[in-house]
This record gives structure tokens, sequence and C-alpha cells, in this order.
């Protein structure tokens, strides 16, 4: 079982590589595609702390300002 210290760290790189998959894929389907590749294996991992981890990731890509999919 993943814990949420582990999940947290995974978030936390996740969340300093936003910046960089905004820059790199500026049209939302590749957006996706590139984010959802990353974000799988967190969701995945997660376990019960899944709504947790799910709610995590839609905050940070309302804070960076990602587009909607």
């Amino acid at each position: 079982m993943t814990t949420r210290a582990t999940l947290q760290k995974a978030l936390n790189r996740i969340e300093a590589y936003l910046p960089h998959l905004l820059e790199h894929f500026p049209e939302p389907g590749e957006f996706w595609s590139a984010f959802a590749g990353e974000a799988e294996a967190i969701i995945e991992d997660a376990g019960p702390e899944h709504d947790w981890a799910a709610d995590k990731l839609e905050s940070m890509l309302t804070f960076h300002g990602a587009p909607s999919p």
C-alpha cells in the first residue's frame, strides 16, 4: 500500500514538471496525453488514497491553469 507521504512526493514531482508540460504541449489534446502518462501511475498506486490523490492533481491543474479536457 502506498502511503500519503509517498504519494505526496510523486505529486510534488509531477507539479514541478507541470510548467514544462504546459509549455511544450500547448494543444490541449497533446497536453492531456502527456499529463495522463505522468499522472496515471500515481492514481493507480494510490489505493484507498485514490480520491485524495485525484483531488491534489485537480488542484494543481487548476492552480497552473491547465486547459480543460
